[in-house]
């Protein structure tokens, strides 16, 4: 699906991009490529939830100017129990929660510090999505080196920083945000995150990686949470 309603406005010039931001979208979407309004995801992984890993799949659909995603995954608990979580951000709000049986609601957050979260992993998630890359000109972009670039967003007082890292081939291989918060019993806490990607592959025309790992740089070390695999794309 495309939008024409897409003006120059709302959108970023490809040639006032850092170096390494050119190369990575040249070789990631095809020539003439028409920018989307929207693009949908579909994936299967597994987290850590309670120190096990239990397997989900899931379906996101990430939005362009300004740049929002719903998302749902439905977790495998074992025989009979199952449950759906849901991610996202819109119009300045965030939100995450699960409802056991898609009915229970076993939590739900929606305070300013998931928002922030959301707004992180949106921007993180970008090497799956190139084609809103440019849609956005809220995003800030920056060169850091030749094969490294970082995109800003400002929230009120609050700056949000993820730096990209490229492979010899021009694909993004690293996403890196030195803060983003994640859940704890009684409240939030920050720390470093990234994702590392691999398997690059053509998806709906477009040049993108196939699987991810999630982890944050807890004080206690490395919490790798999160495997994920990108079985198909629509746009």
């Amino acid at each position: 699906m495309t939008d024409t309603s897409l003006t120059n406005q709302n959108m970023i010039s490809k040639d006032s991009l850092p170096p390494a931001a050119q190369r990575w979208l040249a070789k990631a979407l095809p020539a003439n490529y028409i920018l989307p309004s929207s693009i949908k995801l579909e994936q299967e992984g597994s987290m850590d939830i309670r120190n096990g890993w239990t397997p989900f799949t899931a379906s996101g659909i990430y939005y362009g100017f300004p740049l929002s995603f719903q998302w749902q995954a439905r977790f495998q608990m074992g025989t009979g129990f199952w449950f759906l979580a849901e991610d996202g951000h819109k119009e300045g709000k965030g939100w995450g929660g699960a409802k056991l049986w898609g009915l229970i609601s076993l939590g739900k957050r929606n305070d300013s510090e998931v928002y922030s979260s959301q707004i992180v992993r949106n921007i993180g998630e970008l090497p799956w999505l190139p084609g809103l890359a440019l849609t956005d000109s809220n995003l800030i972009w920056n060169n850091l080196n030749e094969t490294t670039f970082e995109v800003r967003h400002i929230i009120e007082d609050d700056e949000i920083t993820v730096r990209f890292e490229l492979n010899d081939m021009d694909d993004v291989i690293r996403t890196y945000s030195p803060s983003r918060v994640y859940d704890i019993p009684r409240g939030y806490e920050e720390a470093p995150w990234y994702y590392e990607f691999s398997d690059h592959q053509e998806f709906d025309g477009v040049w993108i990686p196939g699987t991810a790992v999630g982890t944050f740089e807890k004080r206690t070390g490395p919490w790798e949470y999160m495997r994920v695999k990108i079985t198909s794309v629509t746009s």
